[in-house]
């Protein structure tokens, strides 16, 4: 359970998980964004903007 919670010497468990997946999905947002404006397809573009825009 020590291992989760962050200490003075190391970062816990849940501090570098939430690091690593807000790495990974902000650069997945950016890019769902750019590919929607640029969407000719109606569909297309909603289908990227549900990804994109948070609920």
């Amino acid at each position: 359970m020590e291992m989760l919670r962050s200490g003075p010497d190391r970062h816990g468990a849940i501090a570098v998980s939430i690091h690593w997946l807000s790495a990974v999905l902000i650069p997945a947002m950016l890019g769902s964004g750019f590919r929607a404006a640029n969407a000719m397809d109606a569909a297309t573009k909603a289908g990227l903007l549900r990804f994109h825009i948070p609920a």
